[in-house]
């Protein structure tokens, strides 16, 4: 009986979590990176929005996300004010505009609720799914979209979305 049930809720989850979402296929151009959303904002106010002064792997995640178009907003606020600047900023634009930082949110998200929740069940996703082969991008990729979703509020610690309203907007699903 529950068994029926979980199935029943997964089906559900699968139609109201679409493979592409507002224009980009979740499965194609997943690039991997070792930089948080979190660690990349306090550095960025460190160096007084100096983009620049950013490592190269710390600009990747400012060009994913494309802190350029809201990088005085994010300097000139206070810390507490980040997460919903940056979520504003991701509803606000289509999600095809963003780097593979943002995407791997929803990734996450997505295998979690309609795959299984853990790390190892993503990687047994982003292989099956020809994301990639290679068991370090699938835990950096993981490690990512899971710290900059928790950050954002997004997703719960285990990968689960956490806000399913951000989700439904995110995704136009009325």
């Amino acid at each position: 009986m529950f068994e029926k049930f979980f199935s029943k809720q997964r089906d559900k989850k699968e139609n109201i979590l679409p493979h592409n979402i507002r224009g980009r296929n979740i499965h194609s151009n997943v690039i991997p990176t070792v930089c948080n959303l979190r660690n990349m904002l306090e550095k960025l106010v460190k160096v007084k929005g100096d983009c620049s002064k950013l490592k190269q792997w710390e600009q990747r995640s400012y060009k994913a996300y494309r802190i350029e178009d809201i990088n005085s907003k994010i300097v000139c606020s206070p810390k507490s004010h980040w997460k919903s600047i940056i979520r504003n900023h991701i509803l606000d634009r289509k999600l095809s505009d963003f780097g593979a930082s943002c995407i791997d949110i929803y990734l996450v998200g997505y295998v979690s609720e309609t795959y299984g929740v853990g790390k190892s069940k993503f990687l047994d996703y982003v292989k099956e799914n020809k994301i990639s082969d290679k068991d370090n991008s699938g835990k950096a990729i993981w490690q990512v979209g899971k710290a900059d979703g928790v950050y954002l509020g997004i997703l719960n610690e285990d990968g689960t979305i956490k806000d399913w309203d951000f989700i439904k907007e995110w995704v136009q699903i009325n």
